[in-house]
């Protein structure tokens, strides 16, 4: 088994492994599926990209146990074993976007104003945010919970966020006497 670390390493070792055993396959890191740089054991491994971009690499320990942790596609960062891929591929965007917890998060796009609502979100990010891959932040609302790779403008990740429920208000009633 190889001791490189990064997305990149640990695809070029998965690819490797043309004629292993399947427990074996399950058991090597590798790019989760669909996210950026993920091929099949088959596939050719991705290049090394030339800016921190963010993707997730996954492990199967039971079939009841996945382990995910967030990485790079240029440089050798690894984030810390999860157990959800959602929250390694956040700590993805700690890594290569680390202001991204800042930004806005907002309602999806409806309808007719699309373009409208497009130039309201490019307005209120970063200039050139999407040009770097910057993720987009948008309110969850099923069945679009989970985030979603390339999906932002730039090829970045959408970010889906659970919004808040209200607290329900919490008034005493007293009595006169």
């Amino acid at each position: 088994m190889s001791n490189d670390t990064g997305a990149i390493a640990r695809q070029r070792h998965y690819t490797s492994l043309r004629n292993a055993d399947r427990d074996v396959l399950r058991g090597t890191w590798s790019i989760a599926y669909g996210d950026p740089g993920f091929t099949t054991q088959f596939g050719t491994p991705p290049e090394p990209s030339d800016r921190h971009s963010a993707t997730s690499i996954q492990k199967i320990v039971t079939d009841a146990l996945w382990l995910y942790r967030g990485a790079c596609l240029a440089c050798p960062w690894e984030g810390p074993d999860r157990r959800r891929r959602d929250a390694a591929i956040e700590d993805a965007h700690d890594h290569t976007h680390p202001e991204w917890r800042s930004l806005p998060i907002m309602d999806r796009a409806s309808g007719r104003g699309a373009r409208t609502w497009w130039r309201h979100v490019r307005a209120r990010y970063p200039q050139g945010w999407f040009d770097a891959g910057g993720p987009l932040r948008l309110y969850a609302e099923p069945p679009f919970d989970r985030h979603k790779a390339g999906a932002a403008p730039g090829g970045g990740f959408i970010l889906h966020t659970t919004r808040r429920k209200p607290k329900p208000s919490s008034a005493i009633q007293l009595t006169l006497t």
